[in-house]
């Protein structure tokens, strides 16, 4: 009864709060948003020599190739280069240029936020052909106010709930203790200490994400990734089990990032219980890790239904959910931001079938004194 009183609560003021609204504008013009970022939004490939879309399209737009020249341009994303006939990307005056585009043109898309006088700006990207990506610029500063009101709001919901469902666990364990085993009322109190239990760990889950976005970027110490990925599937193997669901591990040794132990293993079990969720009974959820470009990777794969292209990356957003699953919609929202924590990523990469979301840091090569300590936490 209680989870049916507080638990939809939680998700309609959610609901609520995550409401986005996006404006695309220029430095001294207003507009109404068009569809996101895989849609008409962006310009076809046919359209980048049609020069006369470009002189009168009224939103911050532009073409750009491999090597960062601008193929085309608006005059309202013009306003914003120093020169008058800008050249390269990198002329504007953004910062995270060199790695929007690095990007743009590995993934296929790429996104851009930051702050600019007082005003919060979003570039986006999407590759339209083999050498060819469009831009565009759109102000988000609601949207941003709206995200920072969500988490204070969010916070607050959940220290305010902290105390009476702890006390409300409490009330069920002692009376659950003066009544016949198999008695009505005693199942009736194990389930509602049950539910209180799953509304307790998602409080703490709204906890641990406010505290996160108060985080900054952090090294932490060497860890080995190996040591991770065994931890995390140890502690997600009894849940596995319920489902019939198999995890293959595998990657070599001595490999090494750098991070908070206990916060990477959350980060990792948050991505293993998506994919546990999504799993079909019997099914295999790949974990591997390896090194590419300089990284270390960690993969994790599940053989589920995939992710919808339309909502590739708002799968990341704090409490957007696919389906009627359980939770708030938090859990890759939790493992995104501690990766970025500790100089890392967390992307989903296209598949013909199932899901496969992958982490990326930068190597870190311990000293042997370090290893010693690692070990020893373990």
């Amino acid at each position: 009864m209680l989870e049916w009183i507080l638990f939809p609560l939680l998700l309609v003021l959610a609901y609520f709060l995550g409401y986005r609204s996006r404006r695309r504008l220029s430095p001294g013009a207003r507009g109404e948003d068009q569809s996101g970022p895989q849609g008409a939004g962006f310009p076809r490939e046919g359209e980048a020599g049609e020069r006369g879309y470009w002189e009168v399209w009224p939103w911050p737009e532009a073409l750009v190739d491999r090597n960062r020249h601008l193929q085309a341009l608006t005059p309202s994303l013009r306003q914003w280069f120093p020169s008058r006939e800008p050249s390269n990307l990198l002329e504007l005056p953004f910062p995270g240029l060199v790695e929007f585009h690095r990007e743009l043109f590995e993934k296929g898309f790429s996104r851009l936020e930051f702050e600019k006088e007082g005003r919060w700006w979003r570039l986006e990207g999407r590759r339209i052909g083999p050498d060819l990506a469009a831009l565009r610029l759109l102000e988000v500063t609601r949207e941003m106010e709206l995200v920072q009101k969500n988490r204070l709001i969010s916070a607050t919901l959940a220290h305010e709930f902290r105390t009476p469902l702890t006390a409300l666990r409490g009330y069920a364990e002692t009376l659950e203790d003066f009544l016949p085993s198999g008695d009505l009322p005693r199942k009736a109190l194990s389930a509602l200490k049950e539910h209180t239990e799953r509304l307790t760990r998602l409080v703490r889950d709204l906890l641990f994400f406010s505290s996160l976005e108060r985080m900054e970027v952090s090294g932490g110490e060497p860890l080995e990734i190996r040591s991770l990925a065994e931890t995390a599937v140890e502690l997600m193997t009894p849940l596995a089990r319920e489902k019939k669901v198999r995890f293959n591990l595998s990657g070599p040794e001595g490999l090494w990032i750098q991070g908070d132990y206990d916060h990477l293993v959350q980060a990792l079990t948050k991505v293993l219980e998506n994919a546990l969720r999504f799993s079909p009974p019997g099914g295999n959820i790949g974990v591997e890790w390896g090194r590419r470009d300089g990284e270390i990777f960690l993969r994790v794969r599940d053989e589920g239904p995939g992710v919808p292209a339309e909502h590739r990356e708002r799968i990341f957003e704090p409490f957007f959910r696919l389906g009627k699953g359980p939770g708030l919609g938090l859990g890759l929202a939790l493992a995104r931001r501690i990766a970025e924590i500790y100089r890392g990523r967390l992307l989903l990469e296209p598949t013909e079938k199932g899901a496969s979301f992958v982490f990326l840091w930068p190597e870190k090569v311990p000293s042997p004194s370090q290893k010693v300590h690692n070990f020893s936490k373990e």
